[in-house]
């Protein structure tokens, strides 16, 4: 079975690094993954524009059949992602272990 393709993020998800963002996840999700794993342990902060980012790599996971999974999410981030709903659509775990068996 192949593995789940993964994605380290680091420091903000905003205007001046979401373009590199969602290029990074299009070049993964373009090798079709059966699952996507993306480690938030050191994003500090998403913006609308991350936001943004984050729900249209959601609704093209779902659309390919891609089981996505986030993980190690800060406290301040995943209030963001309360608050604007994205919590509904993105799977949030406390460790890589919790994604990956959340996933397989």
């Amino acid at each position: 079975m192949q593995n789940p393709a993964t994605l380290e993020l680091n420091g903000r998800i905003d205007n001046a690094t979401s373009a590199d963002v969602e290029a990074q996840i299009n070049a993964l999700l373009d090798a079709m993954p059966r699952a996507l794993i993306v480690d938030m342990t050191s994003v500090n902060f998403v913006s609308s524009l991350g936001l943004r980012v984050l729900l249209t790599m959601a609704k093209r996971c779902r659309r390919e059949n891609v089981k996505v999974a986030l993980h190690s999410v800060t406290s301040q981030v995943t209030s963001v992602l309360q608050l604007s709903g994205l919590v509904a659509v993105l799977p949030l775990h406390p460790n890589r272990d919790s994604a990956l068996s959340s996933v397989a």
